[in-house]
C-alpha cells in the first residue's frame, strides 16, 4: 500500500512538472523568437543605411569606418552565438546534453528544445513503469516497459531526421544548377543563396536561409557551409563546401565550378539509388529473419498458452532471454552492416 501511494505521488509531481515546464517553455520561446527577429532586422537595416567612408587620398575607410568595422564585427558575433545550436539543460539537471542526441533533435526539425526532449524521454521512461507497477506487473516487465517508452520518441526523431536528411540531398543538385544560374547572370553569392532559399522547397529553403545568415554576419561562404554539413553529415554538400574553398583560395569562375561540381554529385546520387535498388532483397532479408524470432514466439504462445512461462519466471530463462534479445540487436546490426555500400 505505500509503495503504491508513493508511485501515484511520484507520478503526480511529475504531471505536473511537465505541465508547468511545457508553459513556460511555450511563452519563452515565443519571446526569443521575436527578440532575434527584431535583432536582425535592425542589423541588416544598419549595415544597408552606413555610408561607405572614403578618404582624401581615394582609400577606403579612417579612423570612424574602423570603428564602424569594430562594432559591425562585435555585432556579428554576437548574432553568431544566437544562431549557433544552444544546448538548453533544465536547473534540476547541470549535465550537458550528448551531441548526437543535439544533432538528432536539430536534423528532425521538432518544434522542441533539447530540454524538452530530455523532459519527454524521461516521462516515457517513468509514467509506463510506474503505470504498470501500480497494477502490480512484475518489475523486469516494467523495466522492460520504461525501455520500450524510452525509445519510442528516440526512434521517432531518428526517422524524421533521416527523412529530412533523405530530402535535402536529394534536393541540393537542383539547388546548385539555381545558384549556377543566378551567378552567370552577374548576380553576388549571396544573391544566388538567397534565391535558393526563397525558390527551393523545405527543409533545404530553409537551411539555405540560415546560411545566407550567416553570410551576412561575415562568415565566408564556405565556412558558413560547414555547420549544415555537419548537421547533416552530408557528403554531398561537403563536396561543394571544398569546391567552394578551393575556389576561394586559387581563385577563377565559380559557377564553372559549381556546375562541374554538381555534375559529379548527380553521377554520385544516381550510383546510391543504382545500389539501394541492388541491395534491396538483402534488406529484405534482413528484416524477415530479425522479426522471425517474435512471430515464433507469439505463434507458439497462441498455440501453447504458457510454454514461453519459464523464461519468464525462472532465472535461467531470464538469462537466456536477455542473452536472445542481445543477439538478436547483433544480428540486426550485422546484417545492416552486410547490406551497406559506401560510395
Amino acid at each position: 500500500m505505500n509503495t503504491t501511494i508513493i508511485a501515484i505521488l511520484l507520478f503526480s509531481i511529475l504531471a505536473g512538472v511537465l505541465a508547468v515546464r511545457v508553459i513556460k517553455i511555450y511563452k519563452r520561446r515565443k519571446q526569443v523568437a521575436l527578440r532575434v527577429q527584431q535583432a536582425l532586422t535592425s542589423s541588416a537595416e544598419r549595415r544597408t543605411e552606413q555610408p561607405m567612408l572614403v578618404s582624401a587620398s581615394g582609400e577606403y575607410g579612417d579612423s570612424s569606418s574602423k570603428s564602424i568595422g569594430l562594432a559591425s564585427k562585435n555585432t556579428a558575433s554576437m548574432f553568431v552565438s544566437i544562431l549557433k545550436p544552444q544546448v538548453v539543460i533544465p536547473r534540476f539537471a547541470r549535465v550537458s546534453a550528448p551531441l548526437w542526441l543535439v544533432r538528432l533533435v536539430e536534423q528532425s526539425a521538432i518544434e522542441m528544445s533539447i530540454a524538452d526532449f530530455v523532459l519527454v524521454l524521461l516521462s516515457a521512461a517513468l509514467v509506463p513503469g510506474l503505470v504498470a507497477y501500480l497494477f502490480a506487473v512484475p518489475e523486469l516487465i516494467c523495466l522492460a516497459l520504461s525501455l520500450v517508452g524510452c525509445s519510442l520518441p528516440l526512434i521517432y526523431i531518428a526517422v524524421l531526421a533521416a527523412r529530412k536528411r533523405t530530402k535535402f540531398i536529394e534536393q541540393l543538385p537542383d539547388a546548385i544548377d539555381l545558384m549556377v544560374s543566378v551567378l552567370r547572370t552577374g548576380h553576388s553569392v549571396p544573391q544566388a543563396v538567397r534565391s535558393v532559399g526563397k525558390e527551393s522547397a523545405q527543409p533545404l529553403g530553409e537551411e539555405f536561409s540560415q546560411i545566407l545568415q550567416r553570410i551576412n554576419l561575415g562568415q565566408p561562404f564556405g565556412e558558413a557551409l560547414s555547420y549544415t554539413v555537419t548537421k547533416y553529415k552530408s557528403d554531398e554538400l561537403d563536396l561543394i563546401r571544398r569546391a567552394i574553398t578551393i575556389q576561394a583560395e586559387v581563385g577563377g569562375s565559380l559557377a564553372e565550378l559549381l556546375e562541374k561540381t554538381n555534375l559529379t554529385l548527380r553521377q554520385r546520387l544516381k550510383l546510391k539509388r543504382q545500389v539501394r535498388v541492388l541491395t534491396s532483397q538483402s534488406r529484405l532479408t534482413g528484416i524477415i529473419v530479425g522479426l522471425l524470432p517474435l512471430m515464433l514466439a507469439t505463434a507458439l504462445e497462441m498455440l501453447s498458452p504458457g510454454y514461453l512461462e519459464p523464461l519468464f519466471t525462472s532465472d535461467m530463462g531470464r538469462m537466456l532471454l536477455v542473452l536472445a534479445v542481445v543477439l538478436e540487436i547483433v544480428g540486426i546490426v550485422l546484417i545492416n552492416k552486410m547490406t551497406e555500400v559506401k560510395i
